[in-house]
């Protein structure tokens, strides 16, 4: 059982912080030009379903993942929104 936990802690972590590259390459420049708006759009629903799947099932490690990456997301979508100027 303690095999199963691990790898769940290890893909909540690779799946959740694999947005942090992203996130810092905004903050610094704020240019998203090159992101989609549809793909973070479908990427915060995911994260929300799974939160929802996660509080459903009263697993943390769900919940938390899917709570830190919808504030990453969130994050790149707000700068997307106030900086992009081809929209």
């Amino acid at each position: 059982m303690i095999i199963i936990s691990l790898i769940g802690y290890t893909a909540a972590f690779c799946s959740t912080f694999a947005l942090l590259p992203q996130v810092i390459k905004v903050w610094k420049t704020k240019e998203t030009d090159q992101l989609s708006a549809g793909t973070f759009t479908m990427m915060f629903a995911g994260a929300i379903l799974w939160l929802l799947y996660g509080l459903l099932r009263e697993d943390i490690i769900i919940m938390l993942a899917n709570g830190v990456a919808l504030i990453f997301i969130g994050f790149i979508s707000y700068i997307k929104l106030i900086y992009n100027k081809s929209s």
